[in-house]
Order: C-alpha cells, then sequence, then structure tokens
C-alpha cells in the first residue's frame, strides 16, 4: 500500500516538504507548516524561481516575494518568512525539486488507487478503535 504522506524534498530535518495522498502539499519551515492544494503549490514554486535573481518584487495572488540583495520576504496569504538569500536559494531549490518529484508520484498512479483498510472519516476511526472497559 502507499504511504499517505511522501517527503518531496528537504533541506534538513527542519525544513522541508512532503505531500499527502488528500492532495495537500506541506511546507514545513522550523516551527510552521503551510498547506497548499498542489496547484497552489506549484504557482508558488513557479513565484520562487521567477524571483530567483534579487532585487526585485514578484506577485503571483496572494503570494509575493519581495528581495533585496540581502534577504527575501515571501509572502504566503497572511504569513510572512524573511529569509537570508542563501535560505531563499534553498527554499527555491526545494521547491523546484518537490514539484519534480511530485510530479512523479502523480504520474506513477501510486496515490490513485483507494486505501483499502483506511477509515473514511474522523468518526470512522473513533468507532475503529476501542476503548477499555475500565
Amino acid at each position: 500500500m502507499a504511504p499517505h504522506v511522501i517527503r518531496l524534498a528537504e533541506i534538513d530535518e527542519r525544513r522541508f516538504i512532503n505531500a499527502c495522498r488528500h492532495g495537500l502539499v506541506h511546507l514545513t519551515w522550523h516551527r510552521v507548516t503551510v498547506r497548499f492544494g498542489r496547484d497552489e503549490f506549484r504557482r508558488l514554486a513557479r513565484l520562487l524561481s521567477r524571483s530567483s535573481e534579487p532585487p526585485g518584487r514578484f506577485r503571483d495572488g496572494e503570494m509575493g516575494v519581495i528581495c533585496s540583495h540581502q534577504e527575501c520576504e515571501v509572502e504566503l496569504g497572511p504569513l510572512s518568512l524573511t529569509l537570508s538569500l542563501a535560505e531563499f536559494y534553498a527554499l527555491n531549490q526545494a521547491a523546484q525539486e518537490a514539484v519534480e518529484r511530485l510530479d512523479e508520484i502523480l504520474d506513477s498512479g501510486v496515490w490513485d488507487q483507494q486505501e483499502e483498510d483506511a477509515p473514511r472519516s474522523i468518526l470512522d476511526r473513533l468507532r475503529q478503535h476501542s476503548f477499555s472497559d475500565n
């Protein structure tokens, strides 16, 4: 059976990008995880790629990148990450790698099959586990 979550790219153990079979891409940056739909994450990756030559201002809907010669601010809706240029380049590289890996996974069809034994809802999951009689 295919895993529910797959690591798409990793900068280190506290900065990485995962995808789940439910269509979300999870960008974890230290203590924060931002979730994107697959197409929205692809838009973010394109935005990061377009803005990889600082300085400049780039925008795509609610996402934006403002780069100087020393740092970049990545705006993700109401959330903003201020990154050194090295961190920004690492994020950009990870995002490009993640999109490539995501496309490989989706093309393979590994998530096209239904989970055989997985409950469909949180209530089903709670009903699945028996509680102590005590």
